[in-house]
């Protein structure tokens, strides 16, 4: 069984310029956490190699202190860590993948073809490197010699868009027991094409309130099969958290659902708190805002709320909102089943909404 660990696009010195200064700050300190939180997994797991599929830096001239820190972590890794560079960290001239001393542990592709690699005779990675911030690197290969194969770059799964894109078809015929991809932010699952499983884990780090969910790297097993647990990350995240404010009377209710909807890890989230549906009462944004940003790394709130309108309120009026209204008391006057009753006064109020111009109501029925 080898074990190894798959992660990707963690940014390291992003602006994250949509956060104020310290908390921005704070942002990047968390994404050294996360590359920290991977070396500790990786000696835990006893694992046999770290793959980091390109974009570990936001530049491809990360200042000196940054690229020593993040070499300092990952010097500590029990393991070969092998990274192949991406479109942000591409290779050019001055580069510090070339300029400056690595650890021993590290190795980084700066060929633009694959070059291999040996992890004694269990396995081979065979990676290359972007040398700007577009690429097209060939899966071609020499011949195996070990019998686990992993081919590391970075490719988008997704579009062919000028960052290394493969079709199933050519990932198939590059015959690799495994390919770690990266550049998409969203995690891919575990795929396969002929014999070849591959996969992007997702970004380790969000980037904008546009990456929301969990984010992590892979911690795989190759044996037989192969298999692969997601674990989070450290680093920042994103989330929206919707609250529906229609059954909600004062800011005292409010509270108890953001209590229940705080997520543990909340001190690396930005949230952004939407209030959603319709409000019986006016909420406090204010003070809501100054709680919540001291709960969250940071907190957006928006109110996109609209008041509550009674529902009879066109019962007199003589034109069609009248007659639909009196029709529905009637029926409802009618009707003796209170589950009936229920949907008939919410079906009124999806009619009444579409005669106003309204959104479709975020209601409780008979509410």
């Amino acid at each position: 069984m080898f074990k190894f660990l798959h992660l990707a696009d963690l940014h390291l010195g992003a602006c994250f310029d949509m956060l104020p200064p310290e908390k921005a700050e704070s942002a990047r300190g968390k994404q050294f956490a996360a590359l920290e939180h991977a070396v500790r997994v990786a000696e835990r797991e006893t694992a046999q190699a770290i793959l980091i599929a390109g974009d570990l830096f936001d530049s491809p001239q990360p200042s000196a202190t940054l690229f020593s820190r993040a070499m300092s972590i990952l010097s500590q890794a029990p393991c070969p860590v092998f990274i192949a560079p991406g479109n942000h960290d591409y290779i050019e001239s001055g580069s510090p993948y070339l300029t400056t001393a690595l650890p021993e542990n590290v190795h980084v592709f700066t060929s633009d073809t694959l070059e291999p690699i040996h992890i004694g005779q269990a396995a081979t990675v065979w990676g290359a490197a972007f040398h700007n911030q577009s690429a097209s690197i060939p899966l071609t290969h020499r011949n195996f010699s070990r019998p686990l194969n992993l081919c590391l770059v970075h490719t988008d799964l997704k579009t062919d868009g000028g960052y290394n894109h493969y079709s199933p078809d050519q990932i198939a015929q590059s015959e690799f027991s495994y390919l770690a991809a990266g550049h998409n932010h969203a995690p891919s699952g575990l795929r396969r094409a002929g014999g070849t499983v591959f996969c992007c884990p997702g970004g380790l780090c969000a980037l904008s309130a546009r990456e929301t969910g969990p984010k992590g790297f892979l911690l795989l097993e190759a044996g037989d099969t192969i298999k692969a647990q997601f674990i989070e990350s450290k680093a920042v995240q994103f989330a929206r958290i919707e609250i529906d404010l229609t059954p909600i009377p004062s800011d005292t209710g409010l509270q108890k659902v953001l209590i229940e909807r705080i997520p543990k890890n909340h001190d690396r989230v930005c949230a952004t708190v939407a209030l959603v549906g319709e409000r019986i009462y006016e909420p406090n944004l204010t003070a809501l805002r100054r709680v919540l940003t001291q709960v969250f790394l940071d907190c957006t709130v928006t109110d996109e709320t609209v008041p509550k309108k009674p529902l009879w309120r066109y019962l007199q009026q003589d034109d069609l909102r009248g007659a639909v209204s009196r029709r529905y008391r009637d029926l409802i006057e009618s009707t003796e089943s209170p589950e009936d009753k229920e949907m008939l006064m919410l079906s009124l109020r999806y009619a009444l909404a579409a005669f106003d111009g309204d959104p479709r109501p975020e209601i409780t029925a008979g509410k």
